[in-house]
């Protein structure tokens, strides 16, 4: 009798735990897939504006030149990047030099710096545009500590076009 109590209080510990675990690991991948969703909620909301711009005949030029930037650099050179460079194209806005966490699939006609090579970038740009938007509040705090730089968000740049 005394074994069975033993065994049967095992096997109820073993199954609780087996459920806090479980419990746990659920909470942690239902966490990611909320803050993937999030991010590409917020990726979506900012194309969907500079698409609006752009419908409206009007471009990210003009916050540049309303806030005196005429030489940038830009970090995180994905599909947002790839898009602000383009948008900079036969401007006076001048694309320096671009910093991305991964450059070994990064084809473009500008400098483009890892961050291991942080160190060694120029500082001759008005501003860093940060279009990883998601992460950034801690890509502007290392951005400015290393560099000195002004650095602002690419959400900044669209939401703050109708905002001069």
């Amino acid at each position: 009798m005394k074994k069975c109590v033993i065994l049967f209080l095992g096997i109820l510990t073993g199954g609780s735990i087996t459920s806090i675990t479980m419990s746990k690991i659920n909470n942690q991948i239902i966490e990611n897939k909320n803050k993937k969703a999030n991010k590409f909620k917020s990726y979506y909301t900012l194309l969907n504006e500079w698409l609006y711009i752009r419908q409206k005949n009007r471009s990210l030029t003009e916050y540049f030149i309303n806030n005196g930037y005429k030489k940038v650099g830009i970090y995180g050179l994905g599909d947002l990047g790839s898009r602000l460079v383009d948008e900079f194209k036969e401007t006076e806005i001048e694309v320096v030099y671009g910093i991305d966490r991964d450059i070994d699939y990064i084809s473009y006609d500008i400098l483009v710096y890892s961050l291991d090579e942080i160190e060694r970038i120029s500082k001759e740009v008005d501003v860093i545009v940060v279009t990883a938007v998601f992460a950034y509040d801690d890509v502007k705090d290392m951005l400015y500590k290393k560099l000195g730089i002004k650095v602002i968000s690419l959400e900044e740049v669209v939401f703050g076009i109708y905002n001069k």
